[in-house]
């Protein structure tokens, strides 16, 4: 293994008690130590077949969501944890993120299962934080599980490689930039993100190295404020995701004002699957519950979804909201089992504002800009909302092909001391809640309350998805290989923890509302805590989305629960 930096990542002793409860743990903040053992201890630590020694010490790279709640469960089950970051402050991408920026899934689905929002009304109204509320959320979500003293900002992981003898995990850290130390554990926990290393298309930086493009060109990921950047500027947006459809319509803003001369956005496949953030004043996301996750394969998915989405333009108009967005997807067949999801509508109201779209670009020459559709426009400003290169620079490169479930190196299953969370993207849905069962799963694995896969089950299980993949995301699987079906991916991990929820009829019997929330409810990581009291009978105070109606209830239950 080579150098691993954290420096944007994505992302106690003792346990605070969930969110839910009354009361909490009085266990203090612990400063973990790791320094190493003597020699003739270190050399008995060997491989993770070997018996259980406790504590044992778990280094976890990244203080976004992930790598917040991987520390959290492994504390739980008594593990020795440091996390490491390279920033000044928790929250990953998330806290760098740019000007206006705002999550593109609510709060009820965001939120750790244990932990709700607005703590003080478990039936609060839900909303979409910006960046730096959800921060917040993670910073109370760190105080009250007692976190603090074991994450180490400003602490760059610069390599992380086993030892001599191969039984420890030797990480050299720079602390503030000037001081090097290095120290040894059992386990190392990879919860950097996804979003490290910017990519700009190299085919694009040779068209305009060509065609001597007089313009100048910045990845998404360095703007601060799309406004102030645009001001004056011939802006063309590259890509058209969650990031690139924000920007564009921040940029196109200034159309009006005459303070941005042009936009446009240039993709070369076109949008995903598009959604508001809101409908009306409410997440949109809180429509997809577990009966709209529950899709059937490919092919009948698609006539599913068609009947759906003509059902709802009428409905969505009727209650005097702007169904732009359900008839783009209908008029162009984009469902969610064909695509992955673009939970943000804002390129559409940018398309409103005056901006143009374009296909994929073809040459540069000066400021002229030449697309494949045959159009030309004058630009001196492109931004590049084209994602990240792969992310680990240990060697992955394909995380749907290297890595059992994003948490296990398939080729490494004599060896489990290496492990990482946060690396799955659902097409619809949040990285935090699969983070959770993820870091779930191997805090059990790791404390042998689990039995770890053979490496048969890894090559199988990798293959499958792969095959799957390829099925429901012909598009777009072979270029974001991080990409999951949000509700199987839950599933997959509640079932390895024996945490499903309760789905059936004693639940529909005896508890009714339990059951309406567990199928029509937001899909959230609280459903795989159904054991604890308290988060069921939160689960029951939850609201539906006032679309989910009776009468959608029971359309969905016949065509989707019943053929599933």
């Amino acid at each position: 293994m080579t150098a691993a930096d954290a420096p944007r990542s994505d992302g106690g002793d003792g346990h605070g008690g969930n969110h839910y409860s009354s009361s909490s743990s009085d266990n203090k903040d612990v400063k973990v130590s790791i320094i190493p053992e003597s020699s003739s201890a270190t050399a008995a630590m060997s491989a993770f077949s070997q018996p259980r020694r406790m504590p044992l010490r778990v280094a976890v790279i990244g203080a976004g969501p992930s790598g917040i709640v991987a520390l959290k469960e492994l504390k739980e089950m008594g593990f020795s944890t440091v996390l490491f970051d390279a920033a000044e402050r928790i929250g990953g991408a998330f806290a760098t993120a740019y000007e206006g920026a705002q999550l593109t899934t609510s709060s009820s689905l965001t939120a750790f299962g244990d932990f709700p929002p607005n703590p003080p009304n478990m039936v609060a109204k839900p909303t979409m934080w910006t960046c730096e509320e959800y921060v917040e959320y993670l910073n109370d979500y760190i105080d009250h599980f007692r976190l603090r003293g074991c994450i180490e900002l400003k602490s760059r992981v610069v390599s992380y490689k086993k030892s001599e003898n191969e039984a420890l995990w030797e990480l050299v850290v720079c602390k503030e930039n000037t001081n090097t130390s290095t120290s040894y554990f059992d386990r190392v926990v990879i919860a950097t993100g996804s979003n490290q290393n910017p990519n700009i298309p190299q085919d694009l930086l040779d068209k305009a190295r060509q065609g001597d493009f007089t313009g100048d060109i910045v990845h998404s990921s360095s703007i601060s404020s799309m406004r102030s950047l645009a001001r004056g500027r011939r802006v063309l947006i590259v890509g058209l995701g969650e990031t690139g459809s924000d920007l564009a319509l921040q940029a196109a803003e200034g159309l009006a004002t005459g303070e941005v001369p042009f936009v446009g956005i240039s993709s070369r496949k076109g949008p995903g699957h598009t959604i508001p953030r809101l409908l009306g004043d409410v997440p949109a996301d809180l429509m997809t519950s577990r009966a709209f996750h529950q899709i059937p394969d490919p092919n009948t998915a698609k006539s599913m979804w068609r009947e759906l989405y003509e059902r709802g333009v009428p409905m969505i108009k009727a209650a005097g909201m702007d169904a732009t967005w359900m008839e783009f997807n209908l008029d162009n067949e984009l469902f969610p089992c064909c695509r992955f999801g673009v939970k943000n509508s804002a390129w559409l109201d940018a398309l409103d504002a005056g901006a143009a779209t374009f296909g994929g670009i073809e040459k540069i020459d000066g400021d002229v800009v030449t697309f494949d559709d045959g159009a030309v426009a004058r630009v001196d400003l492109i931004v590049a909302a084209t994602g990240f290169k792969p992310f680990d620079d240990a060697g992955v490169r394909n995380v749907r092909a290297e890595l059992w479930r994003g948490v296990l190196r398939a080729t490494a299953a004599d060896d489990m001391s290496l492990a990482y969370v946060g690396f799955a993207r659902a097409a619809f849905g949040g990285v935090p809640p699969v983070a959770e069962l993820q870091a779930r799963w191997l805090a059990s694995l790791w404390a042998g309350e689990v039995d770890p896969p053979t490496r048969e089950q890894m090559e199988e299980e990798v293959q499958r998805a792969q095959r799957e993949a390829g099925l429901r995301y012909p598009l777009d699987a072979s270029r974001i290989t991080t990409l999951v079906e949000y509700r199987q991916a839950l599933d997959v991990w509640g079932a390895s923890l024996g945490a499903l929820p309760p789905l059936g009829w004693t639940t529909a019997l005896r508890r009714p509302q339990l059951w309406r929330a567990l199928w029509f409810g937001p899909l959230c990581a609280a459903q795989y805590r159904c054991g604890d009291a308290a988060v069921a009978a939160h689960l029951e105070r939850q609201k539906l989305h006032p679309f989910i109606t009776a009468p959608v209830r029971a359309w969905l239950y016949w065509r989707v629960i019943r053929k599933t």
